[in-house]
């Protein structure tokens, strides 16, 4: 009698209790919505990966330091935020082995309302490693190419759950690219104990080649300037990274605000062991003819702040040719310090995008600078030149170019003793220079980089076989690296070197062609072009040696606002012979930067690192961009 009665009072209390519940789960669902600072993260349940590991993999960061002061954006709690994070902690047991691991996430106050604890509770379960794999399908060559993909799950190994849907989809990624874009690839898995089989089975679908190429939209361009970027032929097997390659190039003209390359199948027998692909081009042209204005803020030698304007005028697809042409008229000025004109600059610019049949871009400059008399200056510098560049883009990544650059000039209010004086010191002759540059940047965001490298080596020819006043040569080499460290901290490091030498019984190289460093885009600390060799007044002459080496941490405080840690080394040297580790220069410092539509607007605060020739000094610097 009495467990029946026990029964009857259980029973009477369970709707009461699930009402509990469901009050308590309604009260933290409105609690989240009232985003609570998030304070604390507590982790329970994990030994196979550390705490310190499981951090590193998620997107959100409890308040800290910075955050306690103000300085930095408060993390705040938001519904959506504890799904995410549960998805980062599932996806890294599961990319070490622990396909069947369990993750919950979940809040509750911290101290009050306002703050909020972030609890982890893992259930780890086995670590599986891959045993064998084996791949099916026809036809067979195509399937012995997959082959060196899932060489990837090396046997004994962790069984890497997200490297496998990977592999799945670099395989179609290969099918696709052998004319087999409709190829299936299905990824079967056998668990024995803790080792995990994968059988991998090709469906190739038809062999599919390229039909007949459409084009839709074309208002004012002719038709050739599309299919020389094209250049698909019928019969041509497809391939989906041709296609995005001829997609880029398209873009790459500047013509066109829409290009879409979409492949249509006109036969309907699916399973036929060919098919013919036609392809189908849909672009929205841009306005051929444009008037510009450009601004904008930036650096010069021994000046605080310049500020520079453009007024342009041209065409971008002159009579529907896709050639270009341009004039542009450009003015800077001194700003901040003082205000007055530091120079005009008049050109015109013509570019023909393809020559001999080649996509070579080849542009042909041609400039006037009248000069401007300054107040240290009693004569005025008028400058003529012609500059013709060719372009050249390996893939998405790499570019070549090389340019002839003829430079004449003319110098009025001098007397005639002086001005051949005057020629030699500044270099202010006639040129006719060569150069060659190579570029590998795979940074995705030029503002921001976060990831990525740029590697870039410039080199000058000048006189000799050229002709003209003066005869030496320039190499100069930079490298930057860019990587997250710990998220969302940033380092970033750029190498630099430099040297320029005479050839040809040459017998100066221009002080305006030689290296300088100092300021706020090389060694911190410094006034712009101060370190290196300088005249018996103090002034710098520049050097022909130069040798840095940058190193930055960046992260994000609040808003728009980021805070830097970095260190400056280099030096400037007149020959190779006075290169020594103890003539590095070094300076360490902070900044702050803003990142505004334009780029970041950068504050830095640097202190030289005592060294014998130069006095222990600081330097505030207020510029443009990150310093690389």
């Amino acid at each position: 009698m009495s467990a029946v009665l026990a029964v009857l009072i259980l029973l009477a209390n369970v709707p009461a209790w699930a009402q509990t519940q469901d009050t308590s789960a309604v009260w933290l669902s409105q609690w989240v919505r009232k985003r609570p600072v998030l304070s604390r993260i507590e982790m329970s349940g994990n030994k196979a990966i550390k705490t310190k590991g499981l951090r590193a993999v998620m997107q959100v960061v409890p308040a800290g330091f910075w955050s306690r002061l103000r300085l930095k954006s408060q993390p705040l709690l938001h519904p959506t935020m504890l799904r995410r994070e549960e998805t980062n902690i599932q996806r890294e047991y599961r990319r070490q082995g622990y396909w069947d691991a369990r993750v919950s996430v979940m809040a509750r106050p911290y101290r009050d309302d306002g703050h909020a604890v972030m609890r982890v509770f893992v259930e780890e379960g086995m670590r599986s490693f891959w045993g064998g794999m084996v791949i099916t399908g026809t036809p067979p060559e195509l399937a012995a190419r997959l082959h060196r993909y899932s060489d990837e799950l090396v046997r004994g190994k962790p069984a890497d759950s997200l490297l496998l849907a990977l592999i799945v989809v670099q395989m179609q990624a290969e099918c696709a690219d052998r004319g087999h874009p409709l190829a299936h690839i299905a990824a079967t898995v056998a668990h024995r104990a803790d080792t995990i089989d994968v059988a991998f089975t090709l469906e190739s679908g038809s062999e599919i080649s390229i039909g007949k190429v459409s084009i839709d939209g074309l208002k004012g361009t002719r038709l050739n300037v599309v299919m020389r970027e094209l250049r698909f032929k019928p019969g041509e097997l497809y391939s989906r990274t041709r296609l995005v390659e001829k997609q880029q190039d398209l873009y790459s003209t500047g013509l066109f605000a829409l290009v879409r390359i979409s492949p249509e199948y006109t036969d309907t027998n699916s399973g036929a062991a060919s098919r013919v692909a036609d392809l189908n081009v849909r672009l929205v042209e841009r306005p051929p003819s444009y008037i510009g204005f450009h601004t904008g803020a930036g650096q010069d030698p021994d000046r605080d702040l310049t500020l520079d304007y453009a007024v342009e005028w041209g065409s971008r697809n002159w009579l529907g040719t896709g050639r270009r042409w341009a004039l542009t008229a450009q003015s800077g000025f001194v700003i901040i310090t003082e205000w007055r004109v530091l120079h005009h600059r008049f050109s015109g610019r013509y570019t023909e995008p393809w020559i001999f049949g080649l996509r070579l871009p080849t542009t042909l400059t041609l400039a006037y600078e009248p000069g401007v008399r300054s107040p240290t200056q009693n004569y005025r510098i008028e400058k003529m030149s012609g500059e013709l560049n060719v372009t050249r883009r390996f893939r998405k990544y790499n570019r070549v170019w090389s340019a002839l650059v003829y430079e004449r000039v003319n110098i009025y209010g001098i007397p005639a003793d002086q001005r051949q004086s005057l020629l030699d010191e500044a270099g202010i002759t006639i040129k006719r220079r060569g150069t060659l540059a190579l570029e590998r940047d795979t940074r995705p965001n030029l503002f921001l980089p976060s990831s990525g490298a740029r590697t870039r080596i410039d080199f000058d020819y000048v006189g000799g076989i050229l002709g003209g006043a003066i005869d030496f040569y320039k190499l100069d080499f930079s490298w930057a690296r860019y990587q997250v460290i710990s998220a969302p901290t940033i380092m970033a490091t750029r190498l630099r070197a430099g040297w320029a030498g005479l050839h040809s019984g040459g017998k100066l190289i221009p002080t305006a062609d030689r290296f300088y460093l100092g300021g706020a885009n090389s060694i911190r600390g410094y006034s712009e072009n101060s370190v290196g060799p300088a005249d018996t007044l103090g002034n710098p002459t520049g050097g022909l040696v130069i040798a840095l080496a940058n190193f930055e941490l960046r992260t994000p405080m609040t808003g728009k606002f980021w805070f830097t840690l970095f260190g400056d080394a280099g030096n400037n040297w007149d020959s190779f012979h006075d290169v020594t580790l103890k003539d590095m220069l070094i300076s360490l410092g902070v900044g702050v930067q803003y990142v505004a539509p334009v780029g970041p607007l950068r504050l830095d605060y640097a202190r030289r690192v005592i060294h014998p020739g130069y006095p222990r000094s600081d330097r505030v610097h207020l510029s443009i961009l990150f310093a690389f």
